[in-house]
């Protein structure tokens, strides 16, 4: 997903966007919302909120790697696409885990340091430590694989705890 530009309000982002993932980005004092050209081509403008002030809204970050958003966007009408954006890619509904794959040991230590014995949501777990979701959530399932962290089931999936 690229970003194509930053705007005051929301009516200027459609000239900026150009294609299907593009995306603008709506600042006026703080992020009001992300402008994005649905990614599935169907042609379609998504306007996802980013000011909790205004309702549910999502988090953005942007780093080195690229922009990212939290949670996924899930269209729930049009063509109910289904997608999660990470370092400026589209992971579409049907990801498999492994497809995040991202070998961070540094931030799998950083994870391991702070669990405890009680479950934690993942996203819990990345605000304590400042980092996008779904990176914690990939470390999370490495030290799970490694036998250092334990998920919970059911209700619980999502939620980890030291081993």
């Amino acid at each position: 997903m690229a970003l194509t530009g930053e705007v005051a309000h929301r009516h200027e982002a459609d000239g900026h966007l150009r294609g299907p993932g593009t995306a603008v980005l709506v600042h006026r004092g703080v992020h009001r919302s992300v402008v994005i050209a649905c990614p599935d081509g169907c042609g379609d403008t998504l306007t996802v909120n980013l000011d909790g002030r205004s309702g549910p809204a999502w988090r953005f970050y942007s780093d080195r790697q690229g922009m990212s958003l939290y949670p996924s966007v899930w269209r729930d009408s049009g063509c109910r696409s289904h997608f999660i954006v990470w370092h400026s890619r589209i992971y579409w509904c049907d990801w498999k885990e492994d497809a995040l794959d991202e070998d961070n040991a540094a931030l799998e230590n950083r994870v391991r340091d702070i669990l405890t014995p009680a479950l934690t949501p993942y996203a819990t777990l990345a605000d304590r430590l400042g980092e996008v979701p779904w990176a914690v959530l990939v470390a999370c399932n490495r030290l799970v694989s490694k036998h250092q962290a334990i998920e919970g089931k059911g209700a619980n999936r999502g939620k980890f705890r030291r081993s």
